[in-house]
C-alpha cells in the first residue's frame, strides 16, 4: 500500500472525517497523559523506510513500539489498521469507525490497569461514547478472557457492534 505524503497527512485525516481529538493526537499534541505512550504521533517508521501492507493508501496516525496505527479508505468505507513494521503484510483491521478504534485503544489502556476514573476522563477528552458499554462488557466477560485468542475474539465482536451502532448514529 502506498503511504500518503507526509505533508498531506493531516488534510487527508480531516477529509476522511477524523475527529479533532484524533487529529490532535496524530499531530503530536498530547491531549491526555493516559495517551502519551500509546496514542501519540507523528508517525516515524513509515516515513523513514519501513514497509507497509499492500492495498489502499495508508494515512498513518502514530507508532507504538514497532507497531503502526493508521487509517485508510477501502471500498467506500474506512478501515483502522495496525501492523508491525517487521511483518507489514500481517496487518490487522481493528475497526471500521473511529468509535470502534477507540474501543481497541481503551482495551489497551484498561490492560495497563488505569483506573475507571482516568478511563472516563480520557474518553471524555477524545469523545469515546462507548466507554461504559466497553467497561460493562469487559466486566461481564473478564473471567473468560484468560487466553489471548479468547480476548481477541471478544474484542473483535465488541468492536463490530460498536462500529454498527456508531455508523447508524
Amino acid at each position: 500500500m502506498a503511504v500518503i505524503a507526509e505533508h498531506l497527512r493531516m488534510s487527508e485525516l480531516q477529509r476522511l472525517g477524523a475527529s479533532a481529538p484524533l487529529m490532535q493526537l496524530a499531530a503530536g499534541q498530547c491531549i491526555h497523559e493516559a495517551l502519551r505512550d500509546s496514542c501519540l504521533g507523528p508517525p516515524f517508521y513509515v516515513y523513514n523506510g519501513a514497509d507497509v501492507p499492500e492495498g489502499p493508501t495508508l494515512v498513518p496516525l502514530w507508532d507504538h513500539g514497532s507497531r503502526v496505527c493508521g487509517l485508510r479508505a477501502a471500498e467506500g468505507s474506512l478501515e483502522f489498521i495496525e501492523f508491525s513494521i517487521e511483518l507489514p503484510q500481517d496487518f490487522e483491521r481493528v475497526a471500521g469507525t473511529e468509535q470502534g478504534f477507540w474501543a481497541t485503544r481503551f482495551d489497551f489502556l484498561c490492560e495497563c490497569d488505569l483506573s475507571d476514573e482516568v478511563l472516563r476522563d480520557t474518553a471524555g477528552v477524545v469523545g469515546f461514547r462507548f466507554l461504559e458499554r466497553y467497561l460493562t462488557a469487559r466486566e461481564a466477560f473478564e473471567e473468560q478472557l484468560g487466553s489471548f485468542s479468547a480476548h481477541r475474539a471478544w474484542l473483535q465482536e465488541l468492536v463490530a457492534g460498536i462500529d454498527r451502532d456508531a455508523a447508524s448514529a
